[in-house]
């Protein structure tokens, strides 16, 4: 007998082992060879194939707004944000449970037997039977319940405000990435602009030669910037196909898929008219999604001191039982008729001592909640700080744009005069040149100072929080500061 135990055991002990050896996860062989993934381990997600699988209507070119419209509806950021925000108010509903009673049904076999001195006090019974149990949480005299939805409460409005955020930041993305392929497509006509006159002074030098009028040199120096230009169109057309890359990102797709896009239809706008950053900032503060998440957030680590520190104060409950009892009993027995067995009652719960527990759960829930009231303060600190920069920056990009374009007619004009005049034999194939290489940089100067001037403004309105669909088009009217004369009655 004791040696069929011992087999037993060994046999169970065995199937254990085996089946913790099939789990054991492999590791790599050695710490210079690439570790080497089992079977089945790395293969192709279904994220991804569905993320291929899904049409897109690409065949006509996307404005501005068509961006902002692909962007929100495929982003996954946006998506991500939903989610948790819909998880979050299925917590606060949980925790409304609180409030209602729990009812538990059971069901139970029990065999009562009792064996007496004598033979007539002897009993063989089976007692069983279905029993319903209700447990009411009436009372909390530290306020905890209510603490806890609040607590709840807070968390979905932080999340939701995340959400907002969420939104803003593929509309920022987006934008950025727009007038970045924009830019792009206009850098690549700079360059192949700046190869046509470059390949109109290369014709004018070699003419010269042929009439005896120039030189050898002089063609080399025009063949030199010929073959520059055409070192930058190269490298234009491949920063245009990483901003198409880099749109496509940030509409939530593949980044090999082709987007065509529509210009911006409108010149960039003039200068804010907000005099007053002050008031920018305030209102700023009191808009921005982040902030009012890290608020609410706030509130909810408020809301769970009081959660924290309600089990030092007493529990009113209510308690109800009913059960049916059915009896089975040996022959021979005096009968016993089935029956109901009703309990119904409250009951005062209250910790006295813990060991400290409750008092520093409730100390660490308060130190948590000043440290987001710290953080609270941070982040609007840095909020004032990045209205103040993003505005200063637009204004600043926005005189940028002015002066280059003042610069490009200034080179185009001393391009076009250098040309005659080397043309005439007055001015040498070197004023040529320069006055060639300075209409280039002014070209380049105009594209990157229209696209940081539309950057800015997105950037802009991103930092006051009112970065939404269609924005930038009435950006001069998003900014106005009401006068003095505004607000008198």
């Amino acid at each position: 007998m004791m040696l069929r135990r011992s087999m037993g055991l060994l046999t169970v002990t065995s199937l254990a082992l085996a089946s913790a050896g099939c789990m054991t996860p492999s590791m790599p062989s050695s710490d210079s060879a690439p570790w080497r993934p089992p079977e089945g381990v790395s293969r192709p997600d279904g994220v991804w194939m569905s993320l291929r699988a899904q049409t897109n209507d690409l065949s006509k070119p996307f404005s501005l707004a068509d961006v902002a419209d692909a962007a929100l509806q495929n982003h996954p950021a946006t998506r991500k944000a939903w989610r948790d925000a819909r998880a979050a108010a299925a917590v606060v509903e949980q925790v409304k449970g609180y409030f209602m009673p729990t009812i538990n049904v059971t069901a139970g076999v029990n065999r009562q037997k009792t064996m007496a001195n004598t033979n007539s006090f002897d009993r063989d019974v089976m007692v069983y039977g279905p029993s319903l149990q209700i447990n009411y949480l009436v009372l909390t005299f530290g306020g905890g319940r209510r603490a806890a939805v609040e607590q709840a409460m807070q968390t979905v409005y932080a999340l939701n405000f995340g959400f907002n955020k969420s939104i803003q930041d593929v509309l920022l993305g987006a934008e950025t990435a727009y007038y970045g392929l924009v830019s792009a497509q206009a850098g690549v006509e700079v360059a192949q602009s700046n190869i046509k006159d470059a390949q109109t002074t290369l014709d004018v030098a070699q003419e010269s030669l042929r009439a005896g009028l120039g030189t050898e040199l002089e063609v080399l120096q025009a063949q030199a910037l010929f073959d520059q230009s055409s070192y930058s169109l190269a490298a234009a057309e491949g920063l245009f196909q990483i901003a198409r890359g880099a749109l496509a990102q940030a509409m939530g797709l593949p980044a090999d898929v082709t987007v065509q896009i529509v210009p911006p239809a409108r010149e960039v706008p003039d200068s804010l008219a907000a005099s007053d950053v002050r008031r920018l900032i305030d209102e700023a503060l009191g808009r921005r999604p982040d902030i009012a998440a890290l608020r609410a957030t706030l509130a909810a680590k408020e809301s769970a001191v009081k959660v924290a520190g309600s089990p030092m104060w007493p529990s009113l409950y209510f308690n109800g039982t009913a059960t049916r009892n059915y009896y089975d009993r040996s022959a021979g027995l005096p009968t016993q008729d089935n029956d109901w067995a009703v309990y119904g009652g409250f009951s005062l719960q209250w910790t006295l001592f813990d060991g400290f527990q409750t008092r520093y759960a409730k100390r660490a829930a308060a130190e948590q909640a000043e440290s987001v009231r710290a953080q609270l303060r941070q982040a609007e600190i840095g909020a004032s700080a990045d209205v103040w920069s993003r505005y200063q920056g637009y204004e600043t990009a926005l005189k940028k744009y002015v002066f280059s374009v003042a610069y490009l007619k200034s080179a185009s004009a001393s391009h076009e005069k250098a040309m005659d005049s080397y043309k005439a034999g007055i001015k040498s194939i070197l004023d040529l040149l320069n006055a060639e290489v300075q209409l280039a940089q002014a070209r380049q100067q105009n594209v990157a100072a229209r696209q940081e001037t539309f950057t800015a403004l997105a950037q802009f309105a991103y930092s006051t929080g009112l970065l939404e669909r269609g924005s930038l088009e009435q950006a001069g009217n998003l900014f106005s500061t009401p006068t003095r004369k505004d607000h008198e009655p």
